[in-house]
Order: structure tokens, then C-alpha cells, then sequence
């Protein structure tokens, strides 16, 4: 009998990951991004993480560390039991991409002597799980049995993450904090894309790109355009006023992390070796009547961009020449306003520049 629930359930999860890409919220994801090796699927009995490979195995590439609310109920397939779901499930994929090389989901990982992907849930309930390289996806209303049914997963050893679902789910995210309620789907699984960046050579990219667009829509001798940091040398007479203003840039931008550092400014645009800070009006939340938008917030709302956050950013012409529309898939909007340094088409091509030169170095 348990065989037989088995199979039904690995064939359940087999059409799942056969089946066609999920259309993405607002945006689809970023083009360079794989899919994980992971999938999440939920029922009313609870959420299911199975394997997504495209070949049968005789070894689990998980290694579960069963808890009371976790259980291996086939090969790469464990189920979530609802009841605790402020307590995260932490699948720590660190092992599997900080080899030397990483291994394809295509690709037979029969070879393999260990599982590269830990599943455990921690015995102690954290107030913030803002650490490094990892993100969480808070899934509610899974189960139409349970009243406001909810659990954690938090993904541990990337870079960069995304959340593709249905239309129907309810979306948004607040820095590592992916909020999916799927109380209205009926596509019972997510999409989950990601991978490690390589920005090992990012200080000199980021000022030839810069330089780039000064030369090609600057005339000589004519004030504005991108300053790099790198080029603020004492023989430059605004080399005392750069650098002041970058150095209050980072303040505004609340950079505290000590391994980043500023390459290059544009008034109050910020770049530096870990992401992006623009000064945006940000979109209040959406009105219950239909087709109307919140008002947006006044400027000097400094917004800092992680790499993971930026390369998924979408784009667009905003009223005149000089604002623009900026979008990400998780229901979020602002308006950047580019004054007098360059059009909003001239910034959208750079920014469009940009994201792909940084998601270039996708898993590589």
C-alpha cells in the first residue's frame, strides 16, 4: 500500500515538473537564471520539495534530517506536515553550487557520493533570518482544510533568486522575503530559479560601461554625466567634491556592509560593487477599486538594489523624457527621474546595458 502511494505521489510530482514554465507575476524572470534543482508543491496534506532532474537516480541528491514535521516519503521526495510554519525549512543548496564546477540538472549525477542539498528544520524559532546569501519563501493558504495555513522555506546559498507562480497568486517581497499566497491557485507548484554571480571583475566593468554612455551622449567639455571614483585622483580639480559626494551617498544609501564599495555616480545614483541606489518615488500600495493605483511618495526615497534584485528590474517610458517607470516582479513600482544628465530612453538602454553585464556572470 505505501508503494503504491508513493508511486502515485512521484507520478503526481513527474507531471509537475513536465509540464510548461509558469507564467511569470508582472515580468518574466531574467533569461541567464536556471531553474533549481528543487521544487516545491503543496496539497492539502501538506508541501512537497522533490528533485527536479531529468534522469532517474538510484541515490537522493537531499539529505534530510527528519524532524517531526518532516518526512521522506520517496527518492528525493519530502513532505512538509503543516502545524508549524513560522519555523523555516531551510534547504541549503551551499554544497551544490560552491563545487568547482557546477553540475547541470541535466546531467546523471550517479557519480556523486554524497547529497549536495541538506533539508533540516531548526529546533529554535529565529526572530530574523536575514543572513547572507540566502532568501525565504513564505507560502500562505496552501491548504483550503487549514484556516490561514502558512509555511517558511528559506534557500540558502545563492546569490540570486526568483519566484516564477500562476497569475492568480498574490505576490510581494521586502528585501529577502518572497510572500507567495496561492489561496486562489490552481497550479499547485512554483517555479524557482537562481545561481551564484561571479563579480570578480566588476570594478573595472561597471566604469568602462559608465564611460561608455558619457562618450556617447556627452559632447566634450559639456558638465554631467557618470563619475567614476577610480578616475577621482588629486590632479582633478572635483576630485574633493567626488568624493565627498559619493562618501554622503553611501549614507543615504545605508551601505554598511564592508566589503562593498562605491565605483561610480550619477547625481544621486549610486553604483557600487554589490548593486545599484536611485532616489525614487515609490508607489503606495493598490486600492480595492479596480484599475486604480496608489499615489506614489515624494523623492528622496533612497532605494538600494542589490545585484539579485536589480537583474530582474523591468524598464519603461514614464510621462516625458525624463522619468521612468521601474517594475519588478513581485508587484512593486517606482518613478526614477533622470533631470538633466541623460533621457529616460538613454537611461533605460543603460540600465538594460547593465543588467545584462551583470547577469552575464550567472553561474559561472
Amino acid at each position: 500500500m505505501t508503494r503504491t502511494i508513493v508511486s502515485i505521489l512521484t507520478l503526481f510530482v513527474a507531471v509537475l515538473i513536465l509540464s510548461n514554465d509558469l507564467v511569470g507575476q508582472i515580468g518574466h524572470s531574467n533569461p541567464n537564471l536556471r531553474d533549481l534543482p528543487v521544487v516545491l508543491s503543496w496539497n492539502d496534506d501538506g508541501i512537497r520539495i522533490t528533485a527536479k532532474t531529468a534522469v532517474d537516480r538510484t541515490t537522493n541528491l537531499f539529505q534530510l534530517t527528519p524532524s517531526r514535521f518532516l518526512e521522506q516519503i520517496g527518492n528525493d521526495l519530502i513532505r512538509i506536515a503543516p502545524g508549524d510554519g513560522t519555523t523555516p525549512v531551510i534547504v541549503d543548496l551551499s554544497g551544490y553550487y560552491e563545487r568547482s564546477e557546477v553540475v547541470d540538472a541535466s546531467i546523471n549525477l550517479l557519480a556523486m557520493d554524497q547529497p549536495r542539498i541538506k533539508i533540516h528544520m531548526p529546533k529554535l524559532t529565529l526572530s530574523s533570518y536575514s543572513e547572507p546569501n540566502s532568501f525565504i519563501v513564505e507560502l500562505r493558504n496552501y491548504s483550503s482544510e487549514l484556516h490561514a495555513s502558512r509555511q517558511l522555506v528559506l534557500f540558502r546559498g545563492l546569490d540570486v533568486f526568483y519566484v516564477g507562480t500562476d497569475r492568480c497568486a498574490n505576490l510581494s517581497a521586502n528585501q529577502n522575503r518572497i510572500v507567495v499566497d496561492v489561496d486562489k491557485c490552481e497550479v499547485k507548484h512554483l517555479a524557482l530559479k537562481g545561481g551564484l554571480l561571479n563579480l570578480t571583475d566588476i570594478e573595472e566593468k561597471i566604469p568602462t560601461l559608465c564611460q561608455k554612455y558619457n562618450d556617447r551622449y556627452f559632447i566634450q567639455g559639456q558638465s554631467g554625466g557618470f563619475i567614476c571614483l577610480e578616475d577621482c585622483r588629486k590632479e582633478d580639480p572635483n576630485a574633493y567634491q567626488n568624493l565627498k559626494h559619493g562618501r554622503g551617498l553611501v549614507t543615504k544609501y545605508n551601505i554598511t556592509d564592508f566589503q562593498d564599495a562605491p565605483v561610480s555616480f550619477l547625481d544621486n545614483m549610486l553604483i557600487t560593487k554589490k548593486g545599484i541606489g536611485l532616489n525614487l518615488k515609490t508607489e503606495a500600495q493598490v486600492t480595492e477599486k479596480r484599475g486604480k493605483k496608489g499615489a506614489f511618495s515624494a523623492y528622496d526615497s533612497y532605494r538600494f538594489f542589490p545585484w539579485h534584485e536589480f537583474i530582474n528590474l523591468s524598464f519603461a517610458k514614464y510621462i516625458d523624457e525624463n522619468q521612468l517607470s521601474i517594475s519588478d516582479p513581485y508587484n512593486n513600482r517606482y518613478i526614477y527621474n533622470s533631470k538633466v544628465h541623460f533621457s529616460n530612453v538613454e537611461l533605460i538602454q543603460f540600465f538594460n546595458e547593465l543588467k545584462a553585464m551583470i547577469s552575464a556572470q550567472l553561474n559561472q
